[in-house]
């Protein structure tokens, strides 16, 4: 019934702290779980490590690092109908049987996400708070080491997207999600352990690319206002310097100067103005800039 991917890059240990915390799991369910890693070209011997420890697995091992486009390999090879997408770092704690359930009974989800804490089951430290979406049902995206994707829903629109490379693929995967006929749904009463390796993570990274992605989304998928929602995007990071310092404000720059690289590779496809309106509307970068500020400031 449930097919997990797993995507690993040069964190060996937590690539395989991962596997046995599925394999655990899976232990207690009244359904099959098939458990599948994509190792993305690591060079930590990760794809060694799992195949000495764990021989039985599924394991593709990439030549190349192709960033979370990765997962497609996973869900291209997934046998079952749903597909569980974790980081080498994530692991399920509770409530997999109860998101099943709930997707078995509203075949409008295409895309189930979990609530993400860390060890504690305290909210995921890494993630902004913006990222955090409580009290919805539906939502604008998904955290990415933690959610369900309807593998139908995969056969219809296809993978990630392949030049976002990392970071807000979540929201990328989302529009197209909707667009489709689909709805994005947060589930509160299943929880995924985000251990947040401090490996291959900065927030030099995750400014740049961050704002490119999230400018090149806009570009790629809207027809109206994209000025405007252009310009809250690039104003709404900025206040990160609050937080960051001021280095924060130079790696968005750079994520602007990316984006103008990238959209020149990318054809415009609008998704419908509905789709187009809800995001612009729940979507943190997207909204007003001083409704953004006075979140921050405690106003």
């Amino acid at each position: 019934m449930v097919s997990a991917i797993i995507l690993a890059f040069n964190r060996k240990e937590e690539a395989l702290k991962t596997i046995g915390k599925l394999e655990e799991l899976r232990q207690s369910l009244p359904f099959e779980l098939e458990i599948i890693i994509v190792d993305n070209a690591s060079k930590d011997g990760t794809s060694a490590a799992i195949k000495e420890r764990h021989p039985d697995l599924k394991l593709i091992s990439r030549s190349i690092n192709n960033g979370i486009a990765g997962w497609n390999d996973g869900f291209a090879v997934a046998k079952h109908e749903y597909l569980l997408v974790l980081d080498d770092d994530s692991h399920v704690h509770s409530g997999l049987d109860k998101a099943i359930k709930r997707l078995e009974d509203d075949p409008t989800i295409g895309i189930l996400g979990f609530e993400t804490t860390d060890e504690n089951l305290k909210l995921d430290v890494y993630l902004a708070e913006e990222d955090a979406w409580k009290d919805k049902q539906d939502v604008p995206g998904f955290i990415g080491c933690g959610a369900i994707i309807r593998k139908e829903l995969y056969d219809k629109i296809g993978g990630f997207a392949e030049w976002i490379f990392v970071y807000t693929h979540e929201f990328e995967y989302a529009i197209r999600c909707w667009n489709a006929g689909y709805r994005v749904s947060f589930f509160a009463e299943g929880y995924v352990i985000h251990r947040v390796s401090k490996l291959n993570r900065s927030f030099k990274r995750l400014r740049i690319f961050g704002t490119r992605n999230e400018l090149a989304i806009i570009y790629k998928y809207f027809d109206k206002d994209k000025s405007k929602f252009l310009f809250r995007i690039v104003m709404n990071n900025l206040k990160f310097i609050k937080r960051e310092g001021l280095l924060s404000g130079y790696y968005v720059l750079q994520g602007v100067a990316e984006y103008f690289k990238l959209k020149k590779e990318l054809t415009r496809t609008p998704v419908r103005q509905k789709i187009q309106d809800f995001y612009a509307a729940n979507f943190w970068a997207t909204k007003p800039i001083l409704t953004n500020l006075k979140k921050r400031l405690n106003i």
